[in-house]
């Protein structure tokens, strides 16, 4: 006897994705560092590609995307310069905030195209890289494009992705479960 698909439910997916979403992110931020160990070790970058805006999250952490894209809105905005703490802060609060959206996205469209969710959701993790690190952001200027960053940098930055990926799944299905 097969089990029954239960309806979508639109709201309690992206609720479950969204807090999903969430611990993904936290997850991601972990993997991070190890990631760029490993992927630093194989493909070595030069003191000048680290230097490069989300190039290394270790050791220049005010130097990733969210952290020089918030400066910039302050300095743009509020004609103000922000400290290192508070580039740190909006970062963390970006970081999270799009884990949160990110994942409620996901937890909708699993309502109603459960393929999403296929491969452990790590597919899904790579879709988000190529939406964001590998487009959007270097659209916007604010980092290089994949091909100009070092290589170490985009293999840590594309696996922490997939982290995220299966990381949401991992806590989605649990989550949209207990949300029945």
């Amino acid at each position: 006897m097969s089990k029954r698909r239960p309806e979508p439910d639109l709201l309690r997916g992206a609720l479950a994705g969204a807090v999903a979403g969430l611990g993904a992110a936290y997850l991601k931020a972990l993997a991070e560092p190890p990631l760029q160990k490993l992927t630093e070790s194989v493909w070595p970058p030069t003191a000048a590609q680290k230097e490069l805006v989300g190039a290394d999250p270790v050791g220049h952490q005010d130097n990733m995307p969210p952290a020089v894209m918030v400066e910039a809105a302050a300095k743009e905005l509020a004609d103000t310069t922000l400290s290192r703490e508070q580039k740190l802060a909006y970062q963390q609060v970006i970081h999270f905030t799009l884990g949160a959206v990110l994942g409620a996205v996901y937890g909708a469209l699993a309502e109603y195209e459960p393929v999403v969710t296929r491969g452990l959701g790590v597919p899904a993790g790579a879709v988000m890289y190529l939406c964001t690190h590998a487009s959007a952001v270097p659209a916007t200027g604010f980092q290089r494009w994949p091909w100009q960053l070092p290589r170490a940098a985009v293999a840590w930055e594309s696996g922490s992705h997939l982290v995220f990926g299966a990381g949401l799944e991992l806590l989605r299905g649990p989550l949209r479960r207990l949300f029945r």
